[in-house]
C-alpha cells in the first residue's frame, strides 16, 4: 500500500471563523479573549485564547563551543528552570533587536553573527504565542542589566551537554527544548556524497 504524502496546503475544510469576541481580561502582558466561533459544522462553539506579544529565543555560542544558559526561577510552577536566554517583543519592535537586547540585558553578552533558524508556536490550544529562534555567535562579555523584577543566573555549558541535560530531562522548558534541537540540527555537517 503506497502511503501519500502530508500536503503541505491546510484544509479549509477544518477552518473555524470568529463569530464574535470578548476582551474578559487585559494584563501588562497577556489579553484573554472569549470568542465564539463557527466550526467546520456550522455549529458553533467557545474558544478561550491569550494574546501575546510574541518572543525571541537565542542560542548563543562561544568560539569553544559553549552555550550560554540562564537559571530562573519560574512562578506559575514554583520551579528554577534552565533556559535559553529570551524574552518577549516590545510593541513595533523588529525580531532581532528584540535577541540583541535580550541577550545583552539577560546575560552582558553581545554578539557579532546572528542567523535566524526558526519559529515555532508553543502553545496553540490557548494562545497566539510565536516564539522566533536565533543562533549568536561570535560572543563579547559585557555587564548583565536585567529587569528590576527579574533574578537570574548565568551559566556556560558545553553545547553537546546542554542537548544532553534536555534528554536527561534536567531542561524541561519547551522553548529551551525546541531552540536547543533546533541549532543542534542547524549546526550538524552535512553528509558527504
Amino acid at each position: 500500500m503506497k502511503k501519500e504524502n502530508t500536503p503541505l496546503v491546510p484544509n479549509r475544510a477544518f477552518q473555524e471563523w470568529t463569530r464574535d469576541s470578548e476582551q474578559v481580561f487585559s494584563g501588562e502582558l497577556l489579553h484573554v479573549y472569549r470568542d465564539r466561533a463557527v466550526l467546520p459544522d456550522a455549529s458553533i462553539g467557545t474558544r478561550e485564547w491569550i494574546k501575546h506579544p510574541g518572543a525571541c529565543a537565542i542560542v548563543a555560542l562561544t568560539e569553544t563551543g559553549e552555550c550560554l544558559l540562564i537559571q530562573q526561577y519560574r512562578y506559575p510552577v514554583r520551579q528554577l528552570f534552565w533556559e535559553v536566554p529570551a524574552g518577549k517583543i516590545d510593541k513595533g519592535e523588529d525580531p532581532l533587536q528584540t535577541a540583541k537586547r535580550e541577550l545583552s540585558e539577560e546575560t552582558g553578552y553581545t554578539a557579532k553573527k546572528w542567523c535566524y533558524i526558526g519559529h515555532f508556536y508553543p502553545a496553540i490550544g490557548y494562545a497566539d504565542e510565536l516564539i522566533h529562534i536565533y543562533l549568536a555567535t561570535e560572543l563579547t562579555q559585557g555587564a548583565q542589566h536585567t529587569d528590576a523584577d527579574e533574578f537570574l543566573g548565568v551559566h556556560m555549558v558545553p553545547f553537546q551537554e546542554a542537548i544532553d541535560m534536555m534528554y536527561q530531562g534536567h531542561i524541561n522548558d519547551a522553548k529551551t527544548m525546541a531552540s536547543l534541537v533546533r541549532a543542534h540540527e542547524f549546526l550538524r555537517p552535512l553528509p558527504k556524497d
